[in-house]
């Protein structure tokens, strides 16, 4: 996890945040692959390229960036990925 000051969230209420936004954010994404390959999965479910980062990751980047103007560069550094795998 992040530390708050750096994020603006207690790490309880982040963790609450994470615990509601995650489905949602998973529907979304299921349902944007569901389209883009129109119709059902042909690979089982783990099958294909995995994110570097994951949703409990990627919502502290969010909040960061958004409460100090970090660059993507920055994060990246921070997360130990990519600037581009932190602007998708």
């Amino acid at each position: 996890m992040v530390h708050p000051a750096s994020c603006g969230v207690a790490s309880r209420h982040l963790g609450e945040l994470i615990e509601e936004l995650a489905p949602s954010w998973e529907a979304r994404c299921e349902s944007a692959r569901h389209e883009r390959r129109r119709g059902a999965r042909r690979r089982q479910a783990g099958g294909g390229p995995t994110y570097e980062l994951v949703f409990t990751d990627r919502l502290p980047a969010t909040l960061v960036h958004l409460r100090t103007g970090l660059t993507h560069e920055a994060l990246g550094v921070i997360y130990d990925v990519s600037s581009s795998t932190i602007g998708r």
